[in-house]
């Protein structure tokens, strides 16, 4: 169960560690799946991206069950709503593998009165000295937040650099140069962080595995249903950004353009046909495909 002093941290710092959340039975499963989600995203990358050298793939699939329902099991979904508020709306199940030394400082969305965290697992041992996790505490807060755009590439996208542009080694300070807290993991440890808040990794080592579960705060007026929907166009975009630049790494590789193995969707059709008797996963869906981010029915 997450306190109100838990909730507390997370409200004022913008992200909470949250030791031990994955017990050893749990881990067994996530590594099994990850497995699988990482063996089939192989086959649709011809090279990791950008700086961070990451892959990345939805879990909501069928060959994966358990990440695929991670969002709705009672452990996550009551974090979430402990740290968002009731009607919390789970969005992605994602894994991730990352093979560059650095991320870039970035946050994942600069839009104002966005409310959402991400729940970060990492399957491997990290620390200052092997590719943690780094945030700043409060940077998900006006007007730091804004401020902080100084050190971001992405500033004209109205986005604080996520995914990263070409150019994302030469930001404004170098990773280890802005005092920042290291979260340091092991595995079975989560973290949560607010969408808005600025972080980065440093000294990473090749293959570093990593699940990742996010949620959107229910928006309760209109300014909060607007700032969703900006952030569901914001991430539409950064998806249409990651997919060109895979297509052009293959035709770099020497494929034709027919040639190039698509990708799975965020949300699979097993995922989406899987509501029924699931009355979480039915009004995310609902929610989902008002704000643009789902096929329709």
């Amino acid at each position: 169960m997450v306190t109100a002093q838990q909730a507390d941290f997370f409200r004022l710092f913008g992200f909470l560690p949250l030791p031990g959340l994955f017990d050893a039975d749990e881990l067994a499963v996530i590594e099994k799946e990850y497995a699988v989600g990482h063996a089939e995203a192989s086959k649709v990358y011809s090279a990791a991206l950008g700086v961070r050298g990451q892959m990345s793939w939805s879990n909501m699939r069928d060959q994966t069950p358990f990440l695929a329902g991670a969002l709705e099991t009672e452990k996550l979904r009551t974090a979430a709503e402990a740290l968002l508020g009731p009607g919390a709306v789970g969005v992605m199940s994602n894994g991730n593998v990352f093979s560059g030394n650095l991320t870039e400082w970035h946050a994942d969305t600069s839009v104002s009165g966005f409310r959402s965290l991400k729940f970060v697992a990492y399957l491997d041992p990290v620390d200052a000295d092997s590719g943690a996790l780094r945030v700043l505490p409060g940077s998900h807060k006006d007007p730091w937040h804004d401020e902080l755009l100084a050190i971001s590439v992405k500033e004209r996208l109205n986005t604080a650099g996520n995914p990263e542009s070409e150019a994302s080694d030469r930001t404004g300070f170098p990773v280890d140069a802005v005092p920042a807290r290291v979260c340091t993991s092991r595995p079975g440890d989560v973290y949560a962080f607010d969408l808005r808040t600025w972080h980065a990794s440093l000294n990473g080592f090749p293959n570093r595995r990593m699940c990742s579960f996010t949620y959107f705060g229910a928006p309760h007026d209109e300014a909060q249903s607007a700032a969703v929907r900006s952030v569901a166009k914001q991430f539409g975009r950064e998806a249409q950004f990651r997919e060109l630049r895979r297509q052009r790494d293959w035709i770099a590789a020497g494929a034709r353009p027919s040639g190039i193995p698509r990708r799975e969707s965020q949300y699979s059709p097993g995922w989406l046909a899987g509501a029924g008797g699931n009355e979480h996963r039915a009004r995310w869906i609902e929610q989902l495909r008002a704000w643009g981010m789902a096929p329709a029915a």
